[in-house]
């Protein structure tokens, strides 16, 4: 089955001669969840004249609404994503009511690159690493993981603890637990992490939704800057009096509200961090020690060994939540 990433553009097309109105009939669904019995979406067009009757329709928004990823479970052994992370989406095409197409798409909540071109999409299985090369630096082995979509099949994931196996009757997303620095299944990928022992400061974890729609782990080791940002409106009060009470200020203020920030510096890192932050800087959902949160840097310098030595990142965060609770 295809999997494609629908925070980027995936088109279906019907090009039938002489088509008057192309019709999509869009069902989507989780895992272990039935078809719908009526479409969620139906969208209808007609061509733009007879000389030019393809018809081009995106649909990847409105799978990319259905999905819901909220936050990351740890597990220690490997086990199913939550399967709202992903999900299933229908398409069958008509041309003038006469159905030409049926075709069903794993949607995962990442992105395409532009030099990859038109529709991308692949039927293997997927590792949902930025880099499957970058040397993850993490500040405790049992609480971190990574996601693979695994088609149906056996499959060995091996550390150098234990081996665990996995046999899947339908494809799905897995978690796999990185418990130490080597860690591979089946040899389709390999996963070098090191454990790191930070004896000053307080690691922070950063976990977010990469360009693949799976979650990665992003350990900040270094000193991080805390604040406050509170906003205010005034107005002006009437007196109570001509004899007023001095006391009591010609101004007051309201609609009070505050935010926490946060400043974070990953540490002496390697080159290919890079690709780490700009899918930070360019993901949906992020959290900070599981508390939800908002980058607010808006650009990054990539850095290199050979200009810049050691390299460290700076990111600014804005925690995605008021220090005043105003929910109604």
């Amino acid at each position: 089955m295809k999997k494609i990433f629908v925070r980027s553009p995936y088109f279906i097309e019907v090009d039938e001669p002489s088509q008057i109105e192309v019709r999509l009939e869009i069902f989507l669904y989780y895992k272990d969840d039935t078809v719908p019995a009526e479409p969620n979406y139906v969208i209808t067009e007609k061509v733009p004249s007879l000389t030019q009757n393809k018809i081009s329709i995106n649909v990847a928004n409105y799978a990319k609404d259905f999905i819901k990823p909220i936050a990351p479970v740890d597990v220690s052994v490997p086990t199913e994503e939550d399967v709202q992370t992903w999900c299933y989406m229908q398409v069958i095409s008509y041309s003038d009511d006469v159905e030409v197409n049926d075709e069903t798409f794993v949607c995962l909540n990442g992105f395409t690159q532009y030099s990859v071109g038109y529709n991308y999409s692949t039927t293997d299985d997927v590792v949902l690493l930025a880099n499957e090369n970058i040397e993850l630096q993490v500040e405790n082995f049992s609480t971190t993981y990574v996601n693979a979509f695994l088609e149906v099949g056996s499959y060995d994931y091996e550390t150098s603890e234990d081996t665990f196996d996995i046999t899947l009757s339908e494809a799905t997303m897995y978690k796999l637990p990185i418990l130490n620095i080597n860690n591979y299944i089946d040899t389709q990928f390999y996963i070098n992490a090191s454990e790191v022992c930070e004896p000053k400061y307080t690691p922070v974890i950063c976990t977010f939704i990469n360009r693949f729609g799976g979650w990665q782990y992003l350990t900040f080791f270094k000193a991080n800057t805390q604040g406050v940002d509170v906003t205010s409106k005034d107005y002006n009060l009437m007196p109570s009096g001509v004899d007023y009470n001095v006391l009591q200020g010609q101004k007051q203020r309201f609609n009070f509200q505050g935010k926490q920030k946060i400043k974070c510096n990953t540490g002496w890192v390697d080159e290919n961090y890079s690709e780490l932050i700009i899918d930070l800087l360019l993901s949906e959902v992020v959290l900070l020690d599981n508390k939800p949160a908002i980058v607010k840097s808006q650009s990054s310098d990539i850095k290199t060994h050979l200009k810049d030595k050691n390299i460290n990142y700076e990111i600014d965060f804005e925690f995605n939540y008021g220090l005043i609770n105003d929910v109604i």
